[in-house]
């Protein structure tokens, strides 16, 4: 029997399934995943008090004998979302991994075998005793009883988790990109087990890297995220905020919102509203009669908003945010600096105490019992903390003690928490980097204050999407730095504008995080190494030399130009003194040792084409410097061929900005080629 140390199972037992490919005369009848799965650390939780349990001795019964299966997949009378989902992955992974089709019940008959998902019946006569309270939301329990399995979470998405769990406990299924996962195939005989698996993330709620905004029809991702364990976008869990009172049709934001709470061409008559530049006036000018009045506003802008986005078909919309506009300072009229200066220093403070008294308007409408209908459980309101709202309006001791007025703390009833934009940190150095040590303290010294806080964080060149940003020895240990402060919910911005397949790792760098923020003690070697075998199977040894030459030309040039932390206005795509033609031949030279390494695979289009097209993405990074800067180096059915690539590619992945920027379309260089 082998001994694994954590859910992460050794990459490709036996054969595997790979989407991208399976590779050659090779072939399964057992599943060889036949483990014991037990807890991490032996159940040390002096360094690790998350909840990652995984115990599942074998026993003599089997769940598949001989490729044939006495289970059926069992569900509540009434399908939610989510359990439907959970459904039909089950289905189609298992099919994958046996040939079998498994049967989907509502009714447990007698002495049936049964995989339950949810709230059934029959785990409801079962006895299991589940706290769901403290699974949270993405929490699950796996656990046996008889012959039947119980798949349970903290909610319905929690038990799409579960199975994403079960696969990977029985078939060693993981994903790591949209068109790539693997799975053992082939497996005609699976043990039965006594499991007793508890799985609760380390961060609670989890946006996937990078997508600020929500799936649409033309980018219909939204599995992948749910696969990646991860909302679909970091909008998901904030409530819409309209421009205009009382009219669902005007624009809507969910971010820096402050203009849509309060637009200042709604109220031109109303000069104490606004900073006079952009931004509102958190104190109104020292005029009180119009501060309660924006208090008012702001407060039914979202009572609408609450109205229209209902709990029964919005059940994941339980934050209100207000967010000051985005590269604007804060006010500084008299009244504002007065503020500021009674409470450590900090532009913070006048936000902070202006939506607690939103949000104390809200909650009193909210608990009114004609208001029943809109009123959420654990309803929060958030407000950034993000450059100059970024330090808090209160000290800390030494021993750990928050020094704040009580003008500052959130009225009972009222959940304030801030959303701390750490804009200020390195990220192309370890959290421990000295630079790094002032903004990390923020991170704990928010979190006494807003206990569950919120983090965005960064890590690409913003102007320069196709441009490698090595940010990977930062995350390794963020994760369990949000962990340890408890952290309730991350995104990490990446590319935010873009939601095709982007260069410069960034499939990888959403796969990274998506894992680490569920479990912060994952090794990011490891997982990276399990990313570039599944990935690109025989290419997997050249591209890792491929980033391995990224990673030293990003120690190189940003050693050299001592780049921004956050790399907001760079683009070295388009900078000769960052990359002279050496470079770049060199890159496209692991590229290429890429490319012969799958050629083997030719026979199989299929798999080719997915392996090729993943080597692909990354080509288009060094292909975006040699077009900008070096056409003149290169002949010209070499420079055609390139050009053609390069627009094809971004045609068939859906790439449509190099930037952040508006201006930043993709159309726009491609015209220039």
């Amino acid at each position: 029997m082998k001994k694994i140390i954590s859910i992460f199972l050794a990459l490709i037992t036996a054969v595997t399934l790979v989407s991208c490919g399976k590779k050659p005369d090779e072939s399964q009848s057992d599943n060889k995943s036949d483990v014991k799965i037990d807890n991490k650390y032996n159940n040390d939780k002096s360094k690790w008090t998350s909840t990652h349990w995984y115990e599942g001795d074998e026993t003599d019964g089997y769940l598949v004998k001989d490729g044939k299966t006495e289970y059926k997949i069992l569900v509540p009378a009434t399908l939610t979302e989510f359990i439907t989902h959970a459904k039909d992955e089950l289905t189609k992974f298992f099919a994958e991994a046996t040939g079998i089709t498994l049967e989907t019940v509502t009714f447990a008959e007698t002495g049936s075998k049964h995989i339950s998902l949810g709230d059934t019946d029959a785990f409801a006569a079962s006895g299991i005793s589940v706290d769901k309270s403290a699974l949270g939301r993405d929490g699950l329990r796996i656990v046996s009883r008889g012959d039947s399995i119980y798949i349970v979470g903290g909610s319905d998405r929690g038990v799409l988790y579960g199975v994403y769990d079960f696969l990977k406990l029985n078939f060693g299924y993981e994903v790591y990109y949209k068109d790539c996962y693997t799975l053992d195939t082939g497996v005609k005989n699976v043990k039965f087990r006594n499991y007793n698996v508890t799985d609760v993330p380390d961060v609670a709620y989890r946006s996937r890297a990078g997508i600020l905004f929500n799936s649409t029809q033309e980018n219909d991702d939204v599995m992948f995220a749910y696969r990646m364990r991860a909302l679909d976008s970091l909008e998901e869990m904030l409530l819409p905020i309209y421009s205009k009172m009382g009219d669902s049709t005007s624009a809507s934001n969910k971010t820096h919102n402050s203009s849509y709470y309060i637009p200042s061409s709604e109220y031109p008559d109303d000069p104490e509203f606004f900073a006079g530049n952009g931004q509102l006036c958190y104190t109104a000018h020292g005029n009180p009669e119009k501060l309660e009045e924006m208090i008012d506003i702001c407060a039914q802008k979202i009572e609408q908003s609450l109205r229209w986005y209902t709990k029964d078909n919005y059940p994941y919309m339980n934050t209100a945010h207000l967010g000051i506009e985005d590269n604007i300072p804060t006010c500084g009229c008299d009244s504002c600096l007065a503020v500021k200066k009674a409470h450590n220093n900090a532009d913070s403070a006048a936000v902070l105490m202006f939506v607690n008294r939103v949000g104390k308007k809200v909650m009193e409408w909210m608990n009114k019992p004609e208001n029943a209908a809109y009123k959420r459980d654990d309803f929060t309101f958030t407000f950034f903390a993000y450059q100059s709202t970024l330090n808090p309006p209160f000290s800390v001791g030494p021993d750990g003690t928050v020094n704040a007025s009580g003008d500052l703390k959130s009225p009972d009833g009222v959940k304030v928490k801030a959303f701390t934009a750490f804009s200020s940190l390195d990220y192309a150095h370890t959290t421990d980097y000295p630079a790094n040590a002032a903004p990390l303290a923020l991170v704990s010294d928010w979190a006494k204050f807003t206990s569950d806080g919120w983090a965005w964080t960064y890590g690409c060149f913003f102007n320069d999407y196709f441009c490698f940003f090595d940010m990977y020895s930062f995350y390794e240990d963020f994760y369990k730095i949000l962990y340890r402060n408890g952290y309730q919910f991350t995104y990490a911005q990446f590319h935010s504008e873009q939601r095709g397949a982007d260069s410069g790792f960034f499939t990888l760098a959403n796969y990274l995080t998506s894992k680490m923020a569920w479990d912060s003690s994952l090794t990011m070697n490891d997982l990276i190494d399990d990313y570039f075998a599944a990935m690109y199977l025989d290419a997997a040894e050249s591209m890792k030399k491929y980033f391995l030459e990224c990673r030293l030309w990003f120690a190189r040039e940003y050693g050299k130009h001592g780049w921004s932390e956050s790399a907001i206005s760079e683009r070295p795509t388009s900078s000769a003194s960052s990359f002279d033609f050496g470079t770049v031949s060199g890159l496209f030279a692991k590229l290429d040792d890429a490319y012969a390494d799958i050629s083997k695979y030719k026979a199989d289009t299929a798999i080719y084409n997915k392996l090729k097209t993943h080597i692909d993405i990354e080509w288009l990074f060094p292909a975006k410097v040699a077009l900008t800067l070096y056409k003149n180096s290169y002949e010209e059915v070499r420079l055609d061929e390139m050009k053609s690539k390069f627009k094809s590619l971004c045609g068939s992945l859906g790439i449509t900005r190099y930037g952040e920027a508006s201006t930043d379309r993709i159309d726009s260089f491609l015209s220039t080629l």
